[in-house]
C-alpha cells in the first residue's frame, strides 16, 4: 500500500510508525548586490571604470575601446534624459484642467439620479407587466 500525504503532518502515533526526519534545504545566504562577491565571474575593469575608479584610457585599453564608447554614449543619454522637463505650455494646460478647488469634480456615480414623470410612468408599466408575466406563469 503506497501512501502520499502531500507534505502535510501526519499523526504516526495513530499508524505506530516511527516519524520520517525531514531533511531541509539549508538557507542561501542573502546578498543585498546583483554584481557576486567574488571576483572570478567577469567583474572586471569596465566596472570599476564606470563606478569611477578607473580612468577612462585604462578602461578602453582592457576592455575594449567599443564597449568604453558604447556606455559614455548610455552615459551622456541618460543625463540628458534626467535634466529634460516638461514644456510650458504643457505644464500650463494641465494645470488648467484641473478643478479649482480639491474635490469638486464629480464622479458620475455619485450624481443625483433625476427621472422625468414620463419615465416613472415607463417603469412602473414595465415592473406592471413582469409581475403580469409571473402571476401567469405561476398558474
Amino acid at each position: 500500500m503506497m501512501l502520499d500525504d502531500a507534505g502535510f503532518e501526519r499523526n504516526d502515533k495513530i499508524t505506530g510508525r516511527e516519524p520520517a526526519q525531514r531533511k531541509d534545504k539549508p538557507a542561501e545566504p542573502l546578498y543585498d548586490r546583483e554584481v557576486p562577491l567574488n571576483g572570478s565571474s567577469g567583474h572586471g575593469l569596465l566596472h570599476d571604470w564606470l563606478d569611477g575608479e578607473v580612468d577612462v584610457m585604462r578602461a578602453s585599453e582592457v576592455e575594449g575601446k567599443s564597449k568604453v564608447e558604447l556606455w559614455t554614449r548610455i552615459n551622456a543619454e541618460s543625463e540628458m534624459l534626467r535634466r529634460r522637463v516638461t514644456p510650458v505650455g504643457v505644464q500650463q494646460r494641465i494645470m488648467a484642467s484641473l478643478p479649482e478647488t480639491p474635490g469638486t469634480a464629480s464622479n458620475w456615480w455619485k450624481q443625483q439620479i433625476t427621472i422625468t414623470p414620463l419615465a416613472a410612468i415607463t417603469i412602473t408599466v414595465a415592473l406592471l407587466a413582469v409581475g403580469a408575466l409571473i402571476v401567469q406563469a405561476l398558474r
